[in-house]
């Protein structure tokens, strides 16, 4: 059958390079129309609920939201997490299901159950929202307007300008406006007045919003025409507003404007944002799901360039995040370091090809086989992303090993005289088994990579099946393209010497003697090996010992993570100060925080962000009292070696907790590598437990920031209901809290519109009556008998309250957060984990170790299962094709020896075990058995002519230590630019490039010795083993002779 594909490539030209060519027009035209992104489309069922109850602190969010919602979910299948946050006016429930389950049906579900018990949710809380999770859809760029104008006029251009111009840019999904101030209509009510004429804030609020209406009244028809009647009542003035009448309880009537102050004002302000220490108005772009990323930001940038033109005078409008430009920089850094591998590659061949003719072919096979399968990319839906130009980085070497084994061959055959045609044919035809079997344990190794569960699944599902496409082109076109060109270009070797003058040749013939004598010496060494059983025992024995040695390195030296931290020049310091902390003083230590980090000769640009949307999984909002500080650094330094002196800088700051990490675009989102869960049933007793954890875990040597969820009580004024004085006024405590959250936060009952513009209307107490807790003693509520001071309904008292209440799996959790300043992931969650084993934890307390920690330790035992099922599948799979059960063995013992290379190769190149490099381990599988096949196969050919066992080791093993060579030298080679990149996703690939060079050039140098010594202890011990059946037939052949002999007679 090869010899047929071998024969119609060689013979039938023109249909082979149609065929070829198809592919790679398709492929190329597939390229420049793929969408090009971050990650892969990744659906991480997890689905959050959030429910706003105004004037509700976290103790009544628990009790009457959080519990309520938690009690309906729970019943749902397929549930793993369930975490929730319970803050002042705010539920966050955090739903997570098991990865096989559907995000979007998950979210639909939860929403089924949300809405299920709406009707036992306060009557005042919101309706809840339930949103899925989409890490598609991330924020990817950050707008900033700065200028002399107020920043009410910034926000007003922000808002009717801006926004609205980015938000019809093709890709973006929501424009978040963060820093302004809004404009609105307050009605500003006097507490005193209101007494006097026998008034409750509410009548007010009712007042305000029932004449601010425009009401449809339906049609008239008369014979000639039909009128649609509806009365307009909305206000077209403040005026007219202040001109509202009042009536009176006791009769009579007031205006608005005799009880209260109305004015065009500004919301309160809750959120801040400074670029460079100046005051700005920061936009979030958002883009949508499956909106090109790249595609996206440039829409931005062409929006950001026509808006410049219309800016205010002396406004500035900048970009001060770009997520795209490190996407842009990964696929460029990619791309540049494939090319750069494809020529080291090309070199490689031509110096042990000699040959300008055969390092064409090579040459045209990689970047046809990459090409082509852009148009499996395009058919699997795929996109250009770091994943799946990762896969084609990585295995440009593995991808030619297919045509250099032809090519090789074919060389071979030329060299003892056969015609070109001749030559490609059988040649070919050869090592068609050997091709077939590395191209077979390729895909058997990545199909399970391919399906793999969890997160670690869908992340690497398209590198995966991206090597299996480009195998499958591989293999194609080392059938064909490969064949066809070899049969009309190749000649001998020593005629191409001949052919080649001047210094070259002379490079040549002292690169051919070198190699004959390496030949040679492999040649004696071999025979050496297999000259005496204790010989090879000694290889076997060393072999081992190298190996005990490599897992003992692995154990001791070498750390393991999740990922790798991934230098993006932007670092983000985090400022917590106490609960209650207005946000004016906030601003203050943030503005002093900002000032000592652009003291730092290497900080170029900083971006200060107070309250709004948080980045933090799980939070629904970063608070007035927390402050983030984007700092961007331009160094010849690595970012993490800044983070200390930025730490340093930021002791200076008092009553503030800080915190220092590098933000990571492809990275877990704000996650500490290193978190404990504290579990236990006593408020108190699990406080006392979690600072006593706090404590132990500080106390480790490398971490740094570590903190705990425990904050300190904020201040709060707390109403105590007297529920029988209640029920004798007729009031519900509903009707109670709606006063105070009218009085305090005011209550919006309607807009006001003028000129195209819309603004809240809130009604409120005057700002003298806000600041003050007596003030509130006499507020009068509405009851169905007048109104009634609120003193006399209950007790009002102060007291120190909850901030935010933590729950994981329905019971009260504290979390503590640490980072990591020296060592690894692995080592310190073993240090953290033998210091709180010295805390007795009581019956029914208990603590968890997880963050960066549980996902890597997720992550490898997903990744054990995908190599173990790898090996099984390589087993099979070689078994097939050898048609033995035991020379398949003797292939995988070349396994432990590539795990021997990359122990030591990330020792030597202080690496880290994390999901990329193990990533590179799953990948060895299918790399190192190749050189044993390449042997094996062809001492199995020379057997099955009557050559014995060690006699035809010695000769197939010295022929082929040539494409072994070629193979693994091109293997590496092609992988040196992606070891040494320092671009964008430089330190994803840089772990996969090490292990795989170090495990394919260690495994290669002991395979030349280890398997033919393994080949013929089995062979040996097989041969024992059938011994007895051998006999057997023996002699029942001298029986059958015999009986023949006899009857001739």
């Amino acid at each position: 059958m090869f010899r047929f594909f071998a024969r119609l490539a060689v013979r039938r030209p023109v249909l082979t390079s149609m065929l070829v060519g198809i592919f790679v027009i398709l492929g190329a035209f597939s390229y420049f129309t793929l969408a090009v992104d971050l990650l892969p489309g990744i659906d991480i069922p997890y689905v959050t609920v959030t429910t706003v109850y105004p004037g509700a602190g976290p103790e009544e969010v628990e009790t009457q939201v959080t519990e309520r919602i938690e009690d309906a979910i729970s019943t749902i299948a397929n549930l793993e997490d369930l975490l929730s946050y319970s803050q002042e006016n705010v539920s966050t429930v955090i739903v997570g299901f098991d990865y096989d389950v559907n995000g979007d049906l998950a979210a639909i579900e939860v929403k089924d159950k949300v809405d299920a018990i709406r009707t036992d949710l306060p009557s005042d809380a919101e309706s809840p929202t339930v949103l899925k999770l989409d890490i598609n859809a991330m924020p990817i760029m950050d707008v900033t307007l700065r200028g002399p104008q107020s920043l009410e006029a910034l926000t007003d251009f922000a808002d009717d300008v801006l926004r609205e111009r980015l938000a019809r840019v093709d890709g973006v999904a929501r424009v978040t406006l963060l820093g302004g101030r809004e404009r609105e209509v307050q009605v500003l009510v006097h507490p005193d007045r209101l007494r006097a004429y026998g008034l409750a804030i509410t009548d007010v609020a009712r007042l305000v919003g029932a004449e601010n209406l425009s009401v449809p009244a339906g049609r008239i028809t008369e014979p000639d025409a039909e009128f649609s009647v509806r009365v307009v009542g909305e206000y077209e003035s403040i005026q007219e507003i202040e001109d509202l009448p009042v009536f009176l309880p006791e009769g009579g009537r007031v205006r608005l404007a005799d009880i209260a102050t109305l004015r065009e004002g500004f919301a309160d302000v809750r959120e801040i944002a400074r670029y460079n220490g100046q005051p700005t108005v920061s936009l979030s772009i958002q883009k949508q799901s499956d909106a090109n990323t790249v595609a996206t930001a440039a829409g931005v940038f062409d929006a950001v360039d026509e808006l410049r033109a219309q800016l205010p005078p002396s406004a500035v409008i900048e970009i001060a995040r770009d997520a795209s430009e490190f996407i842009r920089d990964a696929v460029q850094d990619i791309l540049r370091n494939m090319l750069i591998g494809i020529g080291l590659t090309t070199l490689v061949l031509f110096l042990f090809l000699h040959s300008w003719r055969g390092t064409v072919i090579a040459a045209i096979a990689m970047p046809a086989t990459i090409v082509a399968t852009f148009l499996a990319l395009g058919q699997a839906g795929f996109t250009i992303n770091i994943m799946t130009l990762m896969a084609l980085g990585i295995t440009v070497g593995i991808l030619v090993t297919n045509t250099i084994i032809v090519l090789e061959n074919i060389y071979r055959y030329l060299d003892r005289g056969s015609s070109p045609h001749e030559a490609t044919e059988t040649g070919t035809t050869e090592v068609a088994v050997a091709v077939v079997a590395s191209a077979l344990t390729n895909l058997v190794v990545f199909t399970p990579i391919a399906f793999m569960r969890g997160i670690i699944g869908q992340f690497f599902t398209q590198f995966g099946l991206t090597v299996v496409f480009a195998t499958l082109f591989s293999v194609l076109i080392s059938f064909t393209l490969a064949p066809m060109l070899a049969a009309r270009l190749l000649r001998t070797h020593e005629t191409q010497v001949e052919e080649t003058k001047g210094w070259l040749a002379g490079l040549w013939r002292r690169f051919d003697a070198g190699y004959a004598g390496l030949e040679r010496d492999y040649r004696h060494a071999l025979s050496w090996a297999l000259g005496r059983p204790r010989n090879g025992w000694a290889v076997i024995g060393g072999t081992f010992l190298l190996v005990v040695l490599a897992i003992g390195v692995q154990a001791a030296f070498v750390g393991g993570e999740f990922m790798p931290e991934q230098d993006e020049g932007v670092a983000t310091v985090t400022l917590e100060l106490p609960p209650g902390t207005p946000v004016e003083r906030t601003s203050e230590v943030a503005a002093r925080a900002d000032s000592l980090l652009s003291e730092m000769p290497e900080v170029s640009s900083t971006l200060v962000r107070i309250g709004g949307s948080g980045r933090r999984f799980g939070r629904t909002s970063t608070g007035v009292n927390v402050a983030e500080i984007q700092v961007t650094v331009e160094s010849d330094l690595p970012t993490e070696a800044l983070l200390p002196s930025m730490r340093e800088r930021m002791a200076a700051i008092p009553d503030a907790e800080v915190t220092v990490v590098m933000s990571e675009t492809m990275g877990p989102g704000g996650q500490a590598p290193l978190q404990v869960l504290v579990r236990g049933p006593q408020q108190d007793r699990l406080q006392a437990l979690a600072r006593d954890a706090t404590a132990a875990v500080a106390a480790v040597p490398g971490l740094v920031d570590v903190r705990n969820s425990i904050e300190d009580p904020r201040p709060e004024v707390v109403f105590r209901p007297h529920r029988e004085v209640l029920s004798d006024y007729g009031l519900t405590v509903g009707g109670v809290g709606g006063a105070l959250r009218a009085s305090i936060e005011g209550v919006t009952p309607g807009v006001f519109r003028e000129a195209g513009d819309e603004r809240d209307i809130r009604v409120r107490l005057d700002e003298s009556a806000r600041d003050r807790v007596s003030e509130l003693r006499s507020l009068q509520v509405r009851s169905p008998n007048g109104t009634v001071p609120i003193s006399a309904l209950g007790m009002l008292e102060d007291r120190p309250g909850e901030t935010t209440i933590q729950r994981d799996d329905k019971q009260r959790t504290v979390q503590i957060d640490a980072y990591i300043g020296r060592g690894t992931l692995t080592q310190q969650a073993r240090a953290i984990q033998l210091a709180l084993d010295e805390i007795a934890f009581p019956p029914g307390y208990s603590y968890e170790i997880t963050g960066q920690f549980e996902m890597y330790s997720e992550s490898f035992r997903e990744m054990l299962k995908a190599l173990v099922i790898a090996i099984i599948l390589t087993y099979v799979v070689l078994a097939m094709i050898l048609e033995s059960f035991v020379h398949p063995v003797t292939i995988m013992l070349t396994l432990p020896l590539g795990v021997v290379g990359a122990a030591f190769a990330l020792f030597l190149t202080a690496s880290s075990l994390n999901i990329f490099s193990m990533m590179a381990l799953i990948m060895l599988v299918g790399i190192v058995v190749n050189n044993a096949i390449l042997i094996l196969d062809y001492t199995q050919q020379l057997r099955q002519r009557g050559a014995a066992i060690v006699p035809a080791l010695l000769e197939a093993a010295p022929i082929r230590l040539r494409p072994i060579i070629m193979t693994n030298v091109a293997i590496a080679i092609a992988l040196v630019p992606q070891a040494l990149g320092s671009g964008g996703g430089s330190f994803y690939r840089i772990p996969m490039a090490v292990v795989t060079i170090g495990g394919v050039l260690v495994a290669a140098l002991f395979t030349l010795f280890l398997i033919p010594v393994i080949y013929t202890k089995l062979d040996r011990f097989a041969f024992a083993a059938h011994a007895h059946e051998r006999e057997e037939r023996e002699r029942q052949a001298l029986i059958d002779s015999g009986g023949v002999a006899s009857q001739e007679a």
